[in-house]
């Protein structure tokens, strides 16, 4: 399947892989065939590769190093197998711009603390919640392989809130590295709410500010994304990665969403800061 255009804009989305088809085809069956499934993994050394490597990660702590994909599929089972094919074949798509490592150890860190912001106010999915975390900003690399100059202007972003760097990649751009990752996360079939938490990040003080209705679990997934992007900012501007300023996310919103006081953000913010820099 090739590549195609967003709508007016030029930019390049990439298909998902015929892997990836093949994989999702297999798991619409009642009583998915794992053998099929790890066939299809293995025919592409690239995403073989990807999987392997993230299985071992420390976020899904297995211990023992895994090195087939049917041990790694009876470990965690089909279903999360098949979210980190989704990731590594999205990832692999992209790497066609270049070294993109902060970008994705970025990423990696806000899903992340998503999934661990998921565990104690909700009963979210911890996959779904990984995946968003993981996409939330998939659309810049695309935006850097369209605009090489991009990167340049993001750096001069860096001080803006969202809804200023939504502004200003519209006025340039005609649109912006939100709806362009919203756009992709749903040409590759991620799951709706997902896909329209990753769309409201610039407007986000609105819809968390919104009457309840049939939104609700986005608004849940969104306003846990806010709160793992300002922590990851925070945690990235203590270790001083250079042109990173201190985060300039409002928190209000997102903290009476869940009810929480700053008191208890504070404790929380902290144990999670703690608990990343364990992980260095």
């Amino acid at each position: 399947m090739s590549s195609t255009a967003s709508k007016s804009t030029g930019f390049i989305i990439p298909a998902r892989p015929e892997s990836l088809i093949n994989i999702t085809e297999a798991l619409r069956s009642a009583e998915p065939d794992s053998n099929i499934i790890c066939e299809q993994i293995k025919k592409d050394v690239a995403l073989f590769s990807s999987v392997i490597s993230t299985v071992n990660s420390a976020y899904y702590g297995l211990g023992k190093k895994v090195t087939s994909v049917e041990r790694a599929v009876s470990l965690l089972g089909v279903k999360r197998i098949f979210t980190i094919v989704q990731l590594a074949a999205l990832k692999n798509s992209l790497s066609t711009v270049g070294p993109l490592e902060r970008f994705w150890d970025t990423a990696t860190e806000v899903a992340t603390i998503c999934t661990i912001l998921a565990k104690k106010f909700s009963n979210l999915n911890s996959d779904d919640v990984y995946t968003l975390g993981m996409l939330h900003d998939s659309g810049v690399p695309l935006l850097m392989q369209a605009k090489p100059e991009y990167k340049d202007f993001l750096r001069n972003l860096n001080s803006c809130n969202l809804i200023e760097i939504h502004q200003s990649e519209l006025d340039h751009y005609g649109i912006s590295h939100y709806h362009l990752s919203a756009k992709l996360a749903e040409k590759w079939n991620i799951e709706k709410s997902t896909t329209e938490a990753i769309k409201h990040q610039p407007d986000y003080e609105t819809i968390l500010t919104e009457p309840a209705d049939d939104k609700e679990h986005m608004r849940l997934k969104l306003c846990l994304l806010i709160l793992a992007r300002d922590i990851s900012d925070i945690y990235r501007h203590f270790w001083r990665i250079p042109d990173q300023p201190s985060s300039s996310i409002n928190i209000v919103p997102a903290l009476n969403f869940l009810g929480v006081s700053d008191f208890d953000y504070l404790d929380i913010k902290e144990d999670i800061l703690h608990s990343l820099t364990q992980q260095e």
